[in-house]
């Protein structure tokens, strides 16, 4: 089973705008804060919506210029 996970993170790290370290780190900020985080700019429409009205979506600008965002509830 754990094999299949990594296969699957692997899989979905090729099509991916994000490095595989990227969205390693942003996997596991997830799991241990349990707040929707993203450093791609095309998945934060997605998390705006999840976020909600009792939700606080921020979004911020990274050092490299792309666009991050969050939801904190």
């Amino acid at each position: 089973m754990k094999y299949l996970y990594l296969s699957t993170i692997l899989l979905i790290s090729g099509c991916s705008s994000q490095s595989l370290e990227e969205q390693l780190t942003d996997t596991a900020f997830e799991a241990i804060t349990g707040k929707e985080y993203s450093r791609d700019s095309s998945s934060c429409p997605r998390i705006e919506q999840r976020c909600g009205a009792n939700g606080d979506y921020q979004e911020w600008y990274q050092d490299n210029g792309k666009l991050a965002c969050a939801c904190n509830n």
